[in-house]
């Protein structure tokens, strides 16, 4: 029900895709401004990285096109690993804000946009209110910066154990593995996108329904989302692993159909997996306001000192 009730919302919010789809390609934009300071230096980098790992023809269609998965997949595993090394040994501070800019910089400015939807998912949901994007951004700056700065440090340890994770599958090199890899390198970092977003996805949604600190609403959301934790993974992990799976069939083209539905979605699902949690009604469409059951009802027994 839960991804029913966020692809409902998502249908009845469909401006919200087109809004924070400007804003990320501002946000790409501002960073691109940023490294394009060291333009020929990382430019120089790719082109070696791209060229010693062949991948000239690997983008010309999906990701099957006259390649294996375990060659493309270890072919872009190279590109990136000979690119960090090229700019590790030529220069280590221009490479250490290379690392700033797109580990840091970047999902902070994310961050602050996935904020921003799930504040005005909350005026939907609470009150069938539409808000403007420009006018939430600018006064929740305050608290969207703070939830922002402290959600990207934390998310680094998560976002490095994915990266590795795939890593770590594109290097291994044996005929009757490559055989399954397409399936396991769709099936690893979905669940841990799952994990991740089970025990992040109350946060926001926490800290704008009861207006408490980054710290405080981490707990609150947590606790809340722990109440149905197996739903909220488990929808999370069909939604990672269909995206993934599209992205593998898709190739580049799934930067164009996939993403920008894939992020809305995403916020709308955390603020409909929140609200279900807390037993609150919603709005899913104008016409359309849905009851979860209560707390008292979805709580274990020794949770009921929290009821009252």
């Amino acid at each position: 029900m839960m991804f029913k009730n966020s692809v409902k919302l998502l249908c009845a919010n469909f401006d919200k895709v087109w809004k924070l789809l400007v804003y990320h390609i501002l946000s790409f934009a501002v960073c691109f401004g940023l490294l394009s300071i060291f333009y020929d230096f990382f430019v120089s980098a790719v082109n070696l990285a791209w060229t010693e790992a062949n991948l000239a023809k690997v983008f010309a269609s999906g990701t099957f096109y006259g390649y294996s998965v375990a060659d493309v997949l270890l072919g872009i595993t190279n590109a990136v690993w000979g690119f960090f090394v090229t700019i590790f040994s030529k220069n280590v501070g221009i490479a250490v804000y290379f690392c700033f800019i797109v580990f840091y910089l970047l999902p902070f400015l994310m961050n602050i946009g996935k904020y921003v939807v799930n504040e005005m998912m909350y005026g939907f949901m609470s009150s069938a209110q539409k808000q403007s994007f420009t006018g939430t951004y600018l006064r929740t700056l305050k608290k969207s910066l703070q939830y922002s700065a402290v959600k990207t440090l934390y998310a680094i340890p998560f976002n490095a154990l994915i990266i590795f994770s795939m890593f770590a599958l594109a290097k291994i090199q044996n005929d009757i593995f490559d055989y399954i890899l397409p399936l396991v390198f769709a099936i690893v970092p979905s669940i841990l996108f799952a994990f991740k977003q089970t025990f992040n996805g109350g946060w926001a949604p926490a800290m704008i329904v009861f207006d408490v600190n980054v710290f405080k609403a981490f707990y609150l959301g947590n606790r809340a989302m722990l109440r149905r934790g197996a739903r909220v993974f488990s929808t999370s992990f069909v939604f990672f692993l269909l995206s993934i799976v599209l992205s593998l069939i898709l190739g580049v083209y799934a930067i164009i159909i996939i993403l920008p539905i894939a992020f809305p979605f995403s916020d709308i699902f955390e603020m409909t997996a929140f609200f279900s949690s807390q037993g609150m009604r919603f709005y899913a469409d104008y016409d359309t306001i849905l009851t979860p059951k209560k707390l008292e009802e979805i709580d274990k027994i020794e949770d009921a000192k929290f009821i009252l």
